[in-house]
Order: structure tokens, then C-alpha cells, then sequence
């Protein structure tokens, strides 16, 4: 009788799951090594994915780090990851406009986390505690320059001497700070949070000079053969963008960042009557304030936009109507009229459009249909100018609209040892992303200083945004992808609703006459419930399901990371820990392929 041959693989040979069928799990396997997770062909995977509100913040803050901190109510933890990312975080807890918030998930739910006022708590609460300076670098023996002390000034000093930089800053003015100091009024952030936050920044090793313009007799020459081997530019826009029309030169007529800055330097200032500011941004808004306190009578705010089309922040639209500011919406300024010398009123023009099909600034005017309003004061806050005219004869290139020319990955302009930031360069005029630009450009400094290749970095997408992760300072081992987790990525079941608390406001009636902080941010104990409605998108929690919900018990903690790590030797690779992850912290991929 003849042996029957048998069907199918070669049974003394070993095959994976790609070789055979669907089902054929033991074929040529030997008993001691059929262990169940021979049976996987979908393999579940720890990826960690960028949460939102880190996405769209600018500065790329540690947000869910700081978060989880407040949360478990270890502050110093949080403190140390907040600082760690962020040199200025009693002014961003303040002055932000807060993107985070608008990328939040949890804003389509019950609305966004108050991101910002738990950034606030955590620089009131350390305010007068003593922090040790974080130092993240040997002494590099290096010399670094920056030249303004703006937020991105002294965002790239900060970090520079964090990685080990001996950094001086020139500063042209009395103060340091730029903007902060000089422009932004102190009912939107007082004097005392801004200077706690340079005391911070010089603690952890920055030399600022004031009273030292850079120009005919300090050049950035003169800088480089005085041995600093990278200097970044922050300059600012330190002037009002100016308009010429009839009547600008009346006595009454102001210049809305000029006119910040004389309030905020001290400079005795009064105003009596009727003030018609024209322009719709947050500097129309600072200066329509700053206004009230200083005596108007009243206070309209002309601007060529409509109120959603404003370039202010609804949030600071809606403060200036709550203190009897009025808004008259699609009208420019057509000429000042004045007597003696003297402004007594304004004839403004229809505005059409603003905008054209390409959505650029290019205003229609209807010039037949005009209105006049008396005023003892006109404000003109259309905007911000630079000067950059002590780069002349350096060889850095100047953009056709007044800003430095740099490459928009690493802020290197055409001088390769020089690099440039914040309302300098062509980016969104903002503190957040002075300070993200400021932080960019160090990255980039020291790649430069220890003689990098910043193109080879760049085209391989190396370049760090975060300064955990240019130095490597996660000590989480999940690996991230690059996209950020969406709403559809969370288990939802997992998600209490839990309804948002909102920071507390000074009244109208409080407001009146002074510069009091308007904000007042919110309770300890709010700021505690409101940090646990973080959904911790992207991003394991250590809460314990992908353990818990495994039926083969592959999902073990890792005593070498405390973390939880995946035994494939049991795991059938059946996406049960994928489905339970309220977090969308893992991922379930065709074995061998992802």
C-alpha cells in the first residue's frame, strides 16, 4: 500500500503568518514554541500621537506635561515642564492669545480647557518661591549675541544659555522687555509679572545691557570680532505704521504704539473729551482703553473692517464694549480736521471692501459717502513698522516689506553666522510666536556652533520644534508620530462631561480710571477640577485599560520604564487594547509592514 502524501506546507518547516492562510497558525511549529501570539497577524503598537493644543501652540509648550502635573497636584513638576519650553510663563499666562484653547477636542464637546489660566496659576503660585535655574548643558565656552530684548530676544538668550551659551543681550532702551515692557498696557499685565519673568531668564545665565543700541558706534561687525560667533536679531516693530492724509500733523493727533509706549514709560499723558481711534487690531483696542483711564469722555474705535473680520480678538472686542467703547465698522480715515492747530473732529469714508478675491489687504472706498465726528483726539493704530536701518552694510537681505530675510525652517538669514526672529521676520506679530521663534533660532544656534550640516537637517526633517525634544528629555519610550490626535481617535466612552471653568473678570464699574488687572484667572481649587477635564489626547495616561482589557495578559508594566510595554510572545494581536484606549495612544498595524 502506498504511503498518502500529506497536503499543503511542508510540515518539518517553520513558516510565518505572511507565508500561509489566514487561520494556519501551527503548521511545522513544535509544541514548546506554540505560543499564542503565533496566531497574531495585526500587530497593536504604543504610538503616541501630538495632542492638539500642543500642535497649534506656537512655543510648542509641554502642555500635557504641565497639565498632568496640576492634575496630580505635583506642582513642581509641572512648574519644571512649563519653565522648560516657555522663559516668559507669568506673561503668556496673560497676554496669549491662547491657540491652544482653539485646538482643544474638548472644545467641541463642553468647550475648550482653560490652558492659559493654568499656565497663569502655575507662575502666581511660584511667584515668590526661590526655583533652581534649569541648566540642561555643559558650559560651551561659547559666546552668543542677541541683539533686543523683546519676547523673542530673550526667548533665544534663554534657551542658549540653558544648552550651555554665555549670552549678552543689547537692548537699545532703558528697560528690557520690547513690547512687554514698553506697549502692552498693565491692565493686561502688570509690571511686577514681567519683571519676575526677567528675573528668571537672568537667573538662568542671561547678560542683558540696556542703553546699548546697535548701529554706528556697536555693529554686528564690531560684535563678531568681539568673538561672538552667533548673534540673532530681534529688533521688533517698534513704530506705528504711518499713513500720510490731511491733518496728521495737528497737535492731538497720536500714534497708536507711540502713544502705549509714552503711557507705559510714565510720560504724563491726558485726554479730555471725544477720542476716535482708527484701526481694528489689538493695538486699536489697547490704545481705546488706555484711553478711558486716561479721562476721554469717550472713546469710537473706526475700522475699515466689520466686527468679524476685526483683527482683534473677539475676547477684546468684547471687554472694550463692556467699559462704553463704540465700534463703527466699515469706515477709513478720509482726512482730520482741526482749528487753531488743534484736532477737532475726523471725516471718515465708506469702506466697500477690505480684502480682495485673494483675501489681501486691499481696501474700496466709496469717497461720495463720508461722516464726520467731533473729537479732541484722533488715535491712528493701523499698524506696526520695523527698523532695520542699522543693518545697513551688513549683507543680511531685507524683504520687500521691511522685515529680515531668513530660511523659514532654521531663521538663519544670509549672513550664515546670523539668525533672525520675532516681529523682525515675516511671521504673525504675536507673543507666542516671537517667543516659538526665539526658541526655533537656538535650536538652529547650536546646531550651527557645533558645526552642523542646518541643510542636511532640515531636508531630513530633523529639526526639533521643543527643547524635550532637541535635547531628548521625554522619558516616555513610546515612540510619536507626527499627526495630531483628533477627537475621533479617543474612546469617548472613557470621557466624563465635565463642564468647563471660566477665569473671573474685573467689573466694568472696577475698571473705571485706573489700570487694574482685568483678569483675575481662576480659584486654586478651579484650576485643579478644570485640569482634570484634559482629555490627554494622543497621549498614554498610565490609566491601566490596555492591562486590564488584555485577555492573554501580554500588556505588562516594564519595571526598567515604568511604562506599559507589549509581550508579543502572548499577544494575538486582537486590537481589544487599541478599542479600551481612551487616549488613542495605540495602534493596531499588519504585522511586519507599519
Amino acid at each position: 500500500m502506498t504511503q498518502s502524501k500529506a497536503l499543503g506546507p511542508d510540515p518539518l518547516k517553520l513558516y510565518t503568518y505572511s507565508d500561509l492562510p489566514i487561520g494556519a497558525t501551527a503548521i511545522g511549529i513544535p509544541p514548546e514554541k506554540r505560543k499564542t501570539g503565533l496566531w497574531r497577524y495585526m500587530r497593536p503598537a504604543f504610538l503616541e500621537r501630538i495632542p492638539p493644543c500642543q500642535e497649534g501652540c506656537p512655543l510648542g509648550n509641554w502642555i500635557d506635561r504641565f497639565n498632568a502635573g496640576v492634575t496630580d497636584k505635583e506642582l513642581d513638576q509641572a512648574w519644571w515642564a512649563l519653565r522648560l519650553e516657555n522663559p516668559f510663563p507669568g506673561v503668556c499666562g496673560r497676554v496669549c492669545y491662547h491657540p491652544c484653547q482653539e485646538s482643544c477636542n474638548r472644545k467641541d464637546m463642553e468647550g475648550a480647557l482653560s490652558i492659559q489660566a493654568m499656565e497663569r496659576h502655575l507662575a502666581d503660585h511660584f511667584f515668590h518661591k526661590k526655583s533652581k535655574p534649569l541648566r540642561l548643558g555643559k558650559n560651551q565656552g561659547k559666546k552668543t549675541a542677541v541683539v533686543g530684548s523683546g519676547p523673542a530676544g530673550l526667548s533665544c538668550a534663554y534657551f542658549l544659555a540653558l544648552m550651555g551659551y554665555d549670552v549678552t543681550v543689547f537692548e537699545a532702551q532703558a528697560d528690557p522687555g520690547g513690547m512687554l515692557s514698553q506697549v502692552i498696557p498693565r491692565y493686561r499685565l502688570p509690571k511686577e509679572v514681567l519683571v519676575r519673568d526677567l528675573e528668571n531668564i537672568r537667573e538662568a545665565g542671561v547678560e542683558i545691557r540696556v542703553n546699548s543700541p546697535i548701529g554706528k558706534d556697536l555693529t554686528l561687525g564690531r560684535l563678531q570680532e568681539n568673538g561672538y560667533q552667533a548673534i540673532f536679531i530681534s529688533a521688533g516693530a517698534p513704530l506705528s505704521r504711518k499713513l500720510s492724509m490731511e491733518g496728521v500733523t495737528l497737535d492731538g493727533v497720536y500714534w497708536g504704539v507711540e502713544f502705549l509706549r509714552e503711557v507705559n514709560t510714565g510720560k504724563p499723558t491726558a485726554l479730555n473729551g471725544d477720542v476716535v481711534v482708527v484701526g481694528g487690531g489689538n493695538v486699536a483696542i489697547d490704545v481705546a482703553l488706555t484711553a478711558l483711564r486716561l479721562g476721554a469722555g469717550s472713546v469710537r474705535i473706526a475700522s475699515l473692517e466689520s466686527r468679524a473680520e476685526m483683527p482683534a480678538h473677539s475676547w477684546e472686542q468684547d471687554d472694550a464694549l463692556e467699559e462704553g467703547v463704540s465700534f463703527h465698522n466699515g469706515w477709513g480715515p478720509k482726512r482730520i480736521l482741526g482749528e487753531d492747530g488743534n484736532v477737532v473732529g475726523i471725516e471718515l469714508k465708506r469702506c466697500i471692501s477690505v480684502f480682495d478675491k485673494e483675501g489681501r489687504f486691499a481696501p474700496v472706498y466709496d469717497e461720495a459717502v463720508t461722516e464726520t465726528f467731533k473729537a479732541e483726539a484722533v488715535i491712528m493704530a493701523i499698524g506696526q513698522a520695523t527698523d532695520l536701518s542699522f543693518l545697513e552694510g551688513s549683507g543680511i537681505q531685507i524683504e520687500p516689506g521691511e522685515t529680515i530675510q531668513v530660511d523659514p525652517v532654521t531663521l538663519q538669514t544670509t549672513v550664515a553666522e546670523i539668525f533672525a526672529g520675532g516681529d523682525s521676520i515675516d511671521q504673525p506679530r504675536s507673543v507666542s510666536e516671537a517667543i516659538g521663534s526665539g526658541k526655533r533660532a537656538a535650536i538652529a544656534m547650536d546646531h550651527f556652533l557645533r558645526g552642523d550640516d542646518l541643510a542636511e537637517i532640515v531636508q531630513k526633517g530633523a529639526l526639533a520644534r521643543t527643547m524635550r525634544e532637541h535635547l531628548d528629555l521625554d522619558v516616555n519610550p513610546a515612540p510619536r508620530c507626527r499627526k495630531a490626535a483628533t477627537l475621533e481617535d479617543l474612546n469617548l466612552a472613557y470621557c466624563s462631561s465635565l463642564p468647563p471653568h471660566q477665569p473671573r473678570k474685573l467689573s466694568p464699574v472696577d475698571r473705571a480710571g485706573n489700570f487694574k488687572e482685568i483678569n483675575i484667572g481662576m480659584a486654586p481649587e478651579e484650576i485643579t477640577e478644570e485640569a482634570k477635564r484634559c482629555l490627554s489626547c494622543g497621549v498614554c495616561r498610565m490609566c491601566g485599560n490596555c492591562y486590564l482589557f488584555c485577555p492573554d495578559g501580554a500588556v505588562q508594566l516594564d519595571s526598567s520604564t515604568d511604562r506599559y510595554a507589549i509581550d508579543y510572545d502572548y499577544c494575538k494581536g486582537c486590537g481589544i487594547c487599541q478599542n479600551e484606549c481612551p487616549a488613542g495612544a495605540i495602534v493596531v498595524e499588519v504585522e511586519g509592514v507599519g
